[in-house]
Formats: C-alpha cells, sequence, structure tokens
C-alpha cells in the first residue's frame, strides 16, 4: 500500500510540474498580449473611431452611386463605427459654382460608411475661372487641380494623369496644385494625388482624391479623321483588328449609316458601331466589321480578294444627312501560308539568320472598384456591383484577351449581369465561371480579342451576390487583365478591392469574426489555467482524488506505458518489474 502511495504522490507532482509549467505560458502570453496591443484584456472599451464620407454625382456624368471617383465634392465627418454619419444637402450646392447645366434639385448624393485612407483629405477640380468641373469638361477648357494633405511633413507630391507621374506645379505645406491644358487626345483623365510620408510610403486616398473626367467634344460637325488597325490573323490573311471614326456633331440618338468605299467596291453599314457624342468618336470592332448581318450587302470580307495598299474612304450619315468624310490607307498582305513543311527541319540551308525584330509591350493597367462598401448576408444587402476599368496607358492601339476576377469565399456572380460600357453582355458569348471551392472564377473573354485605342480604355461592370459561407470582416477581391503583347509592368495588370462583410452594415465591427472558444482572449487563457490549477488541488487533497489516482496509476494503458518508458530509459528497473510480475503470476 505504502508503494501505491508512493507513485500515487509521485504522479500527482509530476501533473503539479505539468501545471506550474502551464501557468509560465500563459503568464508569458499575457505579456506578450500586452506588449502587442492583440489581447483584450487590456482593453480600455474604446471604440474605433472612423471617417465617414458623402459626396454629390452630376447626373449629366452618372445617374448611380458606386463609383466614387465620378463624385465632385466630399463631405467628410468623423465618428464611431457604425454610427458615423454624415449629410450632402443639394441646398449646399450653388448652380452658379458649377461647370455643369444641370438643375440644383437633380444632383444625386451618395453616402459611404467608411473610408479607409484620409492621408489625402481633398481635392477639387476648377476651371481658370474657378467653377467646380463636376464631371465633364470640353477640350478647349484649362482646369486646376488642387490637394489637400493632412501633414505637411508629406513629401515628392504628384499627380498621377492617365497614370501618367506628373509634378504638381506648386506645393505649398499641406496643398499641392495643377494646372492642365493640354488634354492630347485623349477621351479621358483619370487624376490622382499622392505623396510620400517620413518612411518613403505612398500616401494619398482611393475615395477623396481620385477623380475621372469626361472630355467632351466641341467640334464643329464634320467627320475629321479615320483609323484602321490591321494584322495578320492565324489563318494568313490581313485582318481589320478594330476601327476609329473621328467626328464633331454627332448625335447619338439620330439614325446613323456608314458608306466605306475602296477601289470599285461600296458597303454600307448600318448596324454593329457605337457612336459617342461626348468623345466625338464612332468605334467598330472586328466582329462587326465582318459580320455581314451589320451591312445592306457585303461586308469586310470581301477584302480578302484583294492585296497591296487600298485606300479606304468612309463617309458618315445621320438622319441622311452627310456629316462629311475621311480617308486612310491600309496594306493587305499576300495571304501567308501557315502551314509547316515536315522535312524543312531536315534541309540545311546556307541562308543567314535573320534577326527578329524586338516583341511589342503592352502598358495596359486596371482599377477595380464595388458599389458597396460594407454587404450582409441576407437580402437585400446581399448584392454589389464591381467595376473593372483596364486603360491602355500606351501610345498605339492594343488589345487584351481576357480578364478574370476571383470573387472572394461565399461571393457568387450573378448570371446574365455583366456590361460592356454600360451595354448588356452574355454570358453565353463573353462569360466562363469557374466554381473554386465556396468561391467563384469569373473570366470575360471575347471571341477575338478587345482592341483599346492609346489613352483609352473599357469597363466590365457585374454583379455578385454574398452567401452565409462568406467570411465576416475585409473581403480581398482580385482581378488579372491578360494582354495580347508581354506587359511592359506586369503589376498594373492586377487590382484588388476591398469589401466588408458584416452582420450588420449599420454597426460594422471589424473584429466580428466568431468566437471559437474561451482561449480566444487573453483572460479567457488565464481563467482557463487557474481552473485548471484549482482542479490539480482538489485531486490532490480530497479522497476521491486519491481513489482516481489509483485507478489510473493501475490501468493496463498506464502500466503499458509505463513499462515502455522503463524499457528504454530503465532497463534494470525494466527487468526487475518483469521478474515482480512473472512471481505475482506465479502466487
Amino acid at each position: 500500500m505504502d508503494k501505491q502511495k508512493k507513485k500515487s504522490k509521485n504522479t500527482i507532482k509530476a501533473l503539479f510540474a505539468f501545471l506550474a509549467i502551464l501557468i509560465l505560458v500563459l503568464v508569458g502570453a499575457t505579456v506578450y498580449f500586452y506588449l502587442t496591443g492583440e489581447g483584450d484584456f487590456f482593453d480600455t472599451g474604446e471604440e474605433e473611431t472612423v471617417t465617414c464620407a458623402c459626396y454629390y454625382i452630376d447626373p449629366e456624368v452618372t445617374t448611380t452611386c458606386g463609383d466614387t471617383k465620378r463624385g465632385f465634392k466630399f463631405n467628410t465627418s468623423e465618428g464611431l463605427l457604425g454610427e458615423c454619419s454624415t449629410s450632402c444637402p443639394t441646398t449646399e450646392l450653388s448652380t452658379d459654382m458649377l461647370y455643369s447645366n444641370s438643375d440644383q434639385d437633380d444632383y444625386l448624393t451618395c453616402s459611404l460608411t467608411f473610408v479607409e485612407n484620409t492621408q489625402c483629405s481633398s481635392m477639387e477640380v476648377k476651371t481658370e475661372d474657378g467653377l467646380i468641373v463636376t464631371g465633364k469638361i470640353s477640350p478647349d477648357v484649362p482646369i486646376v487641380v488642387t490637394a489637400t494633405f493632412d501633414s505637411a511633413d508629406y513629401s515628392n507630391h504628384k499627380f498621377l494623369i492617365n497614370n501618367v507621374p506628373t509634378e504638381p506645379d506648386s506645393v505649398n505645406e499641406t496643398t499641392a496644385s495643377i494646372s492642365i491644358s493640354d488634354y492630347e487626345d485623349a477621351s479621358t483623365l483619370l487624376i490622382v494625388a499622392q505623396a510620400e510620408n517620413n518612411v518613403g510610403d505612398t500616401v494619398g486616398s482611393e475615395i477623396l482624391c481620385k477623380r475621372l473626367i469626361e472630355i467632351t467634344t466641341t467640334a464643329e460637325a464634320g467627320v475629321s479623321n479615320l483609323a484602321m488597325d490591321t494584322y495578320t490573323a492565324s489563318d494568313g490573311l490581313t485582318k481589320i483588328k478594330s476601327t476609329v471614326i473621328k467626328a464633331g456633331g454627332l448625335d447619338q440618338e439620330a439614325e446613323s449609316r456608314l458608306e466605306f468605299s475602296f477601289e470599285e467596291q461600296t458597303l454600307t453599314m448600318n448596324n454593329g458601331f457605337e457612336v459617342n457624342s461626348t468623345s466625338g468618336e464612332i468605334n467598330i470592332d472586328e466582329l462587326d466589321l465582318y459580320d455581314s448581318n451589320n451591312f445592306s450587302g457585303s461586308s469586310f470580307e470581301v477584302l480578302n480578294n484583294y492585296t497591296g495598299e487600298i485606300e479606304v474612304t468612309v463617309e458618315v450619315f445621320q438622319n441622311d444627312t452627310s456629316l462629311g468624310t475621311a480617308t486612310t490607307t491600309i496594306t493587305i498582305e499576300e495571304p501567308v501560308d501557315t502551314g509547316e513543311d515536315p522535312g524543312a527541319d531536315d534541309e540545311d540551308t546556307d541562308d543567314p539568320p535573320i534577326d527578329e525584330e524586338p516583341a511589342t509591350e503592352s502598358a495596359f493597367s486596371v482599377t477595380k472598384t464595388s458599389s458597396m462598401s460594407c454587404v450582409e448576408r441576407v437580402s437585400p444587402d446581399n448584392r454589389t456591383e464591381f467595376t473593372l476599368t483596364i486603360t491602355n496607358n500606351g501610345e498605339n492601339t492594343d488589345t487584351i484577351e481576357s480578364v478574370k476576377d476571383k470573387l472572394p469565399l461565399g461571393f457568387s456572380y450573378i448570371a446574365e449581369s455583366s456590361t460592356l460600357d454600360g451595354n448588356a453582355i452574355s454570358d453565353s458569348i463573353f462569360v466562363t465561371t469557374t466554381q473554386v471551392g465556396d468561391s467563384q472564377e469569373i473570366v470575360w473573354e471575347p471571341e477575338n480579342s478587345w482592341s483599346i485605342p492609346a489613352s483609352g480604355s473599357i469597363t466590365i461592370a457585374f454583379e455578385a451576390s454574398i452567401g452565409e459561407n462568406a467570411l465576416s470582416g475585409e473581403n480581398l477581391n482580385e482581378v488579372i487583365v491578360t494582354p495580347t503583347e508581354l506587359p511592359a509592368e506586369p503589376s498594373t495588370l492586377r487590382a484588388s478591392s476591398t469589401i466588408i462583410v458584416a452582420q450588420d452594415c449599420d454597426n460594422i465591427d471589424l473584429d466580428d469574426t466568431p468566437q471559437t472558444g474561451i482561449f480566444d482572449t487573453t483572460l479567457g487563457r488565464i481563467v482557463a489555467g487557474l481552473f485548471i490549477t484549482l482542479i490539480g488541488v482538489i485531486i490532490y487533497k480530497s479522497n476521491q482524488g486519491t481513489q482516481l489516482a489509483n485507478m489510473i496509476i493501475h490501468s493496463g494503458p498506464y502500466r503499458d506505458a509505463e513499462m515502455a518508458s522503463y524499457k528504454v530509459f530503465k532497463p534494470k528497473k525494466y527487468f526487475e518489474e518483469k521478474i515482480l510480475e512473472r512471481r505475482e503470476r506465479e502466487r
């Protein structure tokens, strides 16, 4: 019996040693969480203060909220997370101070419950006369952009104008200004204000200091230019990739037709082209140029019968009135035989090697925004619209093959919700969705590449719904663009946006991840450690504890484990115990 008690006490001592180690670990964890601020044991109970905002939108620019770079004036305020609010009454707007023809009551106001970065606290775009530009500007009207930052300690201020870094004209403590008058035939201006803090990190605000300005045309009625971009297709034939017609006085509502003439041919095109009166352009992509349904007779397929230089003239008609003509010259190469000669590799030739031209590099960039900064898992607040804008920053027309969007966990694409430049596109033709676990990948891929002119852009918008398995807190959504040519800077082909999933978007808690147990907090860990220690003391002091210890010591698994340890670490003890067991059995 004494021997059993001795074993029981040894076991209890081992238990206490283990508990002492556990307590030391818990104390160390407490110190760690206190120093790093990650624990909530020393939480003061103060709620997080955030910045919220509202902004105005000109109905002549857009009629929906969501794209903050379309806003022209922002009001901000600070408040507790989930309680912060601000207002943008239209009575604050004086139409005499706005570069727009919209009535005061027609302006839209939009709200943002959370503005992540406010180092650049505001940005104004005005004419030289001091009128606020609400989203559109004539090409002959210079503008002045003024950005205000929250600190005078920032340096290296700059403006990104269509993604081109540009030095400001002046920097005065917390403000930076630049005048822009040469729009270089661009149809839009994307303006972003940035600076650097004292450690060299870029500071700014993707919401408060980013604007998209459309450049309207004031040209007189008339056709000024015809541009056709050609390439050699895989079948060896020369094809027209894209066509852009510059014209003033266009009316998007008018009945339009185009008459192309070359050699002895005349092609009359009634459909399949896009008239943009804002930019003064008519755009036609390859698919529509070769679709006979868009023509009264033959399409551009007739060019397959021509070779050499061909002068093409277009005449633009609106409501049967000619706006004028423009001419360009294209070169149709001799058809190339793309078939391979299987014996070609076996023949020796003395021809000198031909120097290959260096590959052309593309210069695309992409941005992504969401119409909702926060969504919930239940209707009606479980839907958002994402907007992808792909911009060609190169000097020439270039093409992209596809656009891929990786939705966060629990997000689902809403079928037939995609639009291209505001026009609905069919899922069966352009969109492929792939299920990856509980999330989706969406790919937009045309039959032929999308052609984007220099400084031009395309915009893809789509809707997604949020399911019950979406993760609480911030969710990252990434988009990737695949260009035809190698990119000059691959990093610009990726962009991401963050959207918050919350139980209640009116009371957002970024730390409301589900608790998995009492060990999720520092206080819980300490309480659990003390509880285990108390159980150990009770076991040691009570008769029931001694009985429990004896049951464990005399159990088969414990005895087997004890003998296994003796065999490895105490061979002599192992053989003594084996002899004692044999004698016990002989009795």
